[in-house]
């Protein structure tokens, strides 16, 4: 930008005494640029993540609202601006039937319908283990600095009935970043 800036000086100086001395003479000056927003660079290994929590049983999971022990993920951010200071997060996906604030599990093409465990969904949880519900419209703001920054956050499976069968315990979910 400071080599652009210098020329287009350079080009202006260099232009002027032919002003002054043909009043007729036209001088088109074109400037070239780009205004950006202020953001975050999400990291290529934070846009498509699998996390893995696990195998169970069933009979770990004896009573609704019982949990699995809970495994960290995080969405890591690169060259964030010097302007930002935080980020909203907003966690989308199909939500439980049982449980609107769970993630609901879903055939992610490792069977099908009839192989799906039920009577369990997937909680999302932040750093405190906090609960964070899914598809919410609100978002804590979370801090940011100038340069790389890593958020991190918790999911575990959450039992949703008194039974829970046995199957395929895979889920789906998105996130959004606004930052502020």
């Amino acid at each position: 930008m400071k080599t652009f800036y210098f020329a287009s000086l350079a080009t202006l100086f260099f232009w002027m005494p032919l002003t002054h001395a043909d009043d007729g003479l036209t001088i088109n000056l074109q400037i070239f640029g780009t205004i950006i927003g202020e953001s975050c660079e999400v990291d290529v290994n934070s846009q498509e993540q699998t996390i893995e929590l696990g195998e169970f049983d069933t009979t770990e999971f004896p009573a609704p609202g019982t949990t699995s022990p809970e495994k960290a993920f995080t969405i890591d951010l690169k060259n964030c601006s010097r302007a930002i200071q935080g980020t909203k997060v907003w966690f989308s996906g199909i939500s439980d039937s049982h449980n609107p604030d769970l993630l609901a599990l879903s055939d992610t093409g490792k069977g099908t319908a009839s192989e799906m465990a039920t009577g369990i969904g997937v909680e999302l949880l932040t750093a405190e283990l906090n609960p964070i519900s899914i598809n919410n419209t609100e978002s804590a703001i979370y801090p940011l600095k100038q340069g790389d920054n890593s958020l991190t956050f918790n999911l575990r499976y959450k039992s949703t009935l008194t039974e829970v069968t046995p199957g395929n315990a895979t889920a789906i979910m998105y996130f959004d970043l606004l930052y502020q």
